[in-house]
């Protein structure tokens, strides 16, 4: 049987409190990424998903590519978020139990965005350094275990094993790229023979933006039937 974490970028968007009802029912651990923006204009379906038991990560607060940003105002930027998500633990009265952070596009500082390009190489540079340096100071680390080899475990921010490209299904992106129905992105997902090895735990990084939330949704569903067991983050 296969194992995964699921982690979800980009949180909230419109449908955030059907996706959140999706996860309960099906009993699916999983880690929303928020940008913190986004959440300042959607405070309501983040404190939702909090009273839901999802945990909530830091996705930085403009989505800017840290390999355009200055490392202070990379850290500023992440602090903003930080405090609005923790202003949404306290109005919920719900303790938060660790901080984890994922860089927008998984852009570590380099300028190169993984997420998109979907590299399977991790570089390693003095910015790169700095950021994680500063993660570490303030105490954000990832929860994966048991990752494959190739995977960067020491890393302080959450990468990924297997990104659905689900993103190509939003409002903004339908129609432009490879990915054109909820068909495709399964299709993707059957291909790739790495996510059905059982030697590993795997970590699907899916989006919740506007207008894809039932492709998003139909794809954790192929998974499910597939007998994928999603794992806790404890």
């Amino acid at each position: 049987m296969p194992k995964a974490y699921l982690t979800i970028d980009d949180s909230p968007s419109n449908d955030t409190h059907a996706l959140v009802d999706f996860l309960v029912e099906n009993k699916i651990p999983a880690i929303l990424f928020v940008r913190g923006k986004r959440l300042e204009q959607n405070p309501k379906a983040i404190e939702y998903a909090i009273q839901n038991g999802i945990i909530i990560g830091n996705h930085s607060y403009a989505h800017i590519a840290a390999g355009d940003m200055e490392p202070q105002d990379w850290a500023d930027d992440l602090e903003t978020c930080e405090h609005l998500i923790e202003a949404a633990y306290r109005r919920v009265d719900i303790q938060r139990k660790a901080k984890y952070y994922r860089f927008p596009y998984i852009d570590r500082g380099d300028g190169v965005k993984l997420e998109q390009i979907d590299a399977r190489s991790i570089s390693q540079t003095e910015k790169i350094r700095t950021f994680q340096k500063y993660l570490h100071t303030y105490g954000f680390h990832q929860p994966f275990e048991n990752t494959p080899p190739s995977y960067p475990s020491a890393a302080e921010d959450c990468l990924y094993t297997f990104t659905a490209r689900d993103w190509m299904l939003n409002d903004e992106h339908r129609d432009k790229h490879d990915i054109k129905t909820t068909d495709d992105l399964i299709a993707r997902a059957a291909a790739d023979k790495t996510i059905q090895s059982e030697d590993h735990n795997h970590i699907l990084l899916l989006h919740d933006q506007n207008g894809m939330t039932q492709d998003a949704i139909a794809l954790i569903q192929y998974f499910l039937e597939n007998n994928f067991e999603f794992l806790d983050f404890d």
